[in-house]
């Protein structure tokens, strides 16, 4: 009898470790929420200062903006559920730095600090890695689900936006403030525990038949081709991964481009709000309607199969978004910001998803995994800059002018990099695939994808 290779997944149906990972993203999604309202409380309370509440935020991004100088090798490590748990774990020790110190009483800056790099180190490493690790789970089903089980995890992640800062609010009010702190480092070990479990089938692979003795010369050729057969494949740079992919990069252009203006929306509202006496009222109604618009749309489009043509679909989707922050510049009663900031989120998630589903059947394996990192590094860079910048735009132009302008320049770019593409349909995410060996037919799919 000849024994066979198991895993702890082989038992099981291929959408088990499916649900298990998308379990464990939204415990993290959710405890993140906690930590993001509680955090700059507490460290105001501390220390009076908001230079040093904004340290930890500030810090955090600068390993993600360095990461493809340090985590090239890194990121093709995490393709399974184990290097995914130690990252995790590594991000709860990190986090529960500051209530540990606050328990001591010798919380510091500097401490702040250095939580704040681990925190960014897991960040730079976990996003790309658990949803690149969805994709390959999704190739293994088949018929698209990859871009489908990406965008439920886009939905636990929107849902959490709305649900997490309520109850991290009504904590606050309850004087919970620094218990509040404790949550998201214990769920990030919970969250460790069940994706460990998370195993990704090895491919058999085919035994070699056995060769007969020859010369010297024709046998170690041999064995130099096996050798370089089973040689590890050097991780990819991000460039490299959609060099030859031109409609990936067309879309990092679309988005990017709306990320680096983003600032038009969510600053100009806050300062237009502010000079025209609604202050916070204005910039708290758009974003709770951006929410709201882009859930909705997410779990409606989270059933639909994938876009024959996502390149185009990305193009309307941002074009509508840019529309939708220029009619708010002209109109800008809380009722029309409300209508207009829905619109913009549900159109915004719609180009994501297409875009998502560009890479995913452009790129595999470590390719896949270095052309997410790259893209999570654009969305941090982009928005960050628009940031920095775009306070020196609204003083001296006004948001109003800056919103509007800053939209039509979003749908133009839009235009430009979209309709001027040849696309052609990605066949093998349009295909109804057979279900890999182990795997299950578009039943028990349809079954996982659509119960509510």
């Amino acid at each position: 009898m000849t024994a066979t290779p198991t895993t702890e997944n082989t038992d099981h149906s291929p959408t088990r470790p499916i649900r298990i990972l998308l379990l464990s993203n939204a415990i993290e999604h959710l405890a993140y929420r906690f930590t993001q309202i509680a955090l700059p409380l507490v460290v105001l309370r501390e220390f009076d200062s908001a230079a040093v509440a904004g340290l930890v935020g500030g810090l955090a991004g600068l390993p993600v903006v360095t990461s493809p100088w340090w985590a090239r090798r890194l990121r093709q490590r995490l393709s399974d559920g184990r290097g995914l748990a130690l990252v995790s774990l590594w991000q709860a020790g990190a986090v529960l730095v500051v209530p540990i110190a606050l328990a001591l009483g010798t919380l510091h800056p500097v401490m702040l600090a250095v939580a704040g790099l681990a925190v960014g180190v897991s960040d730079a490493l976990a996003s790309p890695g658990r949803t690149a690790l969805l994709g390959d789970l999704g190739d293994r089903v088949g018929g698209g689900a990859a871009i489908r089980v990406i965008t439920w995890d886009d939905a636990l992640r929107r849902g959490a936006m709305v649900v997490g800062p309520a109850l991290a609010g009504l904590g606050v009010q309850l004087g919970w403030t620094h218990a509040l702190l404790w949550v998201e480092g214990l769920a990030l070990v919970v969250s460790a525990l069940l994706v460990r479990r998370v195993v990704v089938p090895v491919a058999p692979v085919a035994p070699v038949a056995p060769v007969a003795p020859v010369a010297a010369g024709r046998s170690t050729a041999r064995a130099d081709t096996r050798s370089a057969a089973t040689a590890p494949v050097p991780a990819p740079g991000i460039l490299a991964s959609v060099r030859d992919h031109p409609d990936v990069l067309r879309g990092w252009v679309m988005r990017g481009t709306s990320c680096l203006l983003w600032f038009a929306f969510a600053l100009g509202l806050a300062v237009e709000g502010e000079r025209t006496g609604r202050a916070g009222a204005l910039y708290a109604t758009a974003l709770t309607a951006y929410g709201l618009g882009s859930l909705i749309m997410t779990l409606a489009i989270a059933r639909r199969p994938p876009s024959a043509q996502p390149l185009r679909l990305a193009t309307v989707a941002w074009v509508g978004q840019g529309l939708a922050f220029a009619a708010m510049a002209v109109w800008t009663t809380p009722v029309t910001v409300a209508v207009g900031a829905a619109a913009a989120g549900a159109v915004t998630v719609v180009g994501i998803r297409a875009m998502m589903q560009v890479l995913l059947t452009r790129t595999h394996g470590a390719a896949r995994r270095a052309a997410l990192a790259g893209q999570s590094i654009l969305v941090d860079v982009t928005v960050s800059v628009g940031m920095l910048a775009g306070g020196l735009v609204i003083d001296h132009a006004g948001p109003r002018p800056t919103l509007a302008l800053t939209g039509l320049v979003t749908a133009a770019v839009a235009l430009v990099a979209g309709l001027t593409a040849h696309e052609a349909a990605a066949t093998s995410d349009l295909r109804s695939h057979a279900a890999v060996p182990g795997g299950l037919g578009r039943g028990r799919l349809r079954q996982l994808l659509t119960r509510g």
